[in-house]
């Protein structure tokens, strides 16, 4: 069984204005990854948000995702503060709340490796699970030449895995890796980069710490989603939102068109599936239509199908349009009946 991790405590962080400034790496990546195309970032572990903000401002759809409450809170303050769009998400690692293959890249600095040795195994397999095929990882990992880890007293969890015990971190699992762990890591990637740094002047002090910086490739097949059982399907159920009403916990965000939920069906999320009702132009309680399209959210873990008024008829173009306004805050694929993607 994993060991659970601690969240960081960043309640006890002292000038997190230096939390804020973005790594080296980060300006190189959002550099290199922009010429590739990449067009998605998941920030792993992002803390306050200072990557997924560079990434955002650098023009990338972004996610940022922590276990911390407080640091998903403090990145979504800042995301409005900044005018970038960021989805965040608190969730743990070994669970990420997003479809198959949402993104281009995963940027994890210094957070991927907070848990113990079959914790990075699982988060392995979620990474490659979230990626895109022949999307790309960029991770750090603490490196087993490090002194807290060869001649240091924390508290060890197993044979890659030690406990801080002072705060900010206090109860923060830390995986130290050599060749033969990262191998086995990244077995069902292809690795394309792997340095060895030692930091060993920093803070006006020599020290002994020294990471691996890795960038690998994810390979896996191209499996696109099936929607074939649903496309063309007649499903009714209740509007909770109707037109021109104001969403619950965002304030100004309106709502373009009747939303509600198909009675009986539930989505990934748990609850029942989510809709979007067209073809009406007035506020209504109830619906009954086919579905017509399903936008399928990518940075999170369930879709939204497209219902039309019986008789009515939309395009692609017209559909992304007026479910733009909800839709534009996480990053998706639209799916109709005899087009395999959008």
């Amino acid at each position: 069984m994993t060991r659970k991790n601690d969240p960081f405590d960043w309640e006890r962080v002292e000038n997190k204005e230096s939390w804020l400034i973005p790594c080296e790496e980060s300006y190189y990546y959002a550099d290199k990854w922009k010429r590739e195309g990449i067009r998605s970032v998941l920030d792993l572990g992002c803390g306050l948000g200072r990557h997924a903000l560079l990434f955002a401002q650098s023009g990338f759809k972004v996610t940022g995702v922590d276990i911390s409450q407080v640091a998903v809170d403090s990145l979504k303050s800042l995301s409005r503060e900044k005018g970038v769009d960021i989805l965040c998400k608190c969730a743990d690692m070994s669970s990420l709340p997003f479809a198959d293959s949402a993104f281009g890249a995963v940027f994890a600095m210094h957070s991927a490796g907070h848990t113990d040795s079959k914790g990075m195994k699982i988060l392995m397999q979620e990474i490659r699970r979230v990626l895109k095929p022949g999307g790309t990882v960029f991770m750090t990992l603490c490196s087993k030449e490090t002194y807290s880890y060869t001649q240091g007293s924390l508290p060890r969890v197993d044979e890659n895995t030690l406990i801080k015990t002072t705060p900010p971190e206090e109860g923060v699992m830390h995986y130290f890796a050599d060749r033969e762990n990262i191998e086995e890591l990244f077995k069902d990637f292809e690795l394309t980069k792997v340095r060895h740094i030692d930091d060993c002047f920093y803070d006006g002090r020599w020290k002994n710490e020294k990471h691996y910086f890795i960038e690998a490739r994810c390979v896996k097949a191209d499996i696109k989603p099936d929607y074939s059982k649903i496309l063309g399907s007649t499903v009714r159920g209740s509007i909770d939102r109707p037109k021109g009403t104001e969403h619950p916990r965002i304030k100004g965000l309106i709502y373009h068109v009747n939303y509600g939920y198909v009675d009986g069906v539930f989505a990934g999320d748990g609850a029942e599936q989510d809709i979007y009702y067209l073809g009406e132009d007035k506020p209504v309680k109830s619906f009954e239509g086919k579905v017509i399209a399903v936008y399928h959210r990518l940075n999170d873990n369930e879709d939204k199908w497209i219902v039309a008024k019986d008789g009515c008829r939309f395009t692609k173009e017209q559909i992304l349009e007026i479910i733009c306004f909800q839709e534009r805050f996480f990053d998706g694929e639209l799916y109709m009946a005899g087009e395999e993607d959008a």
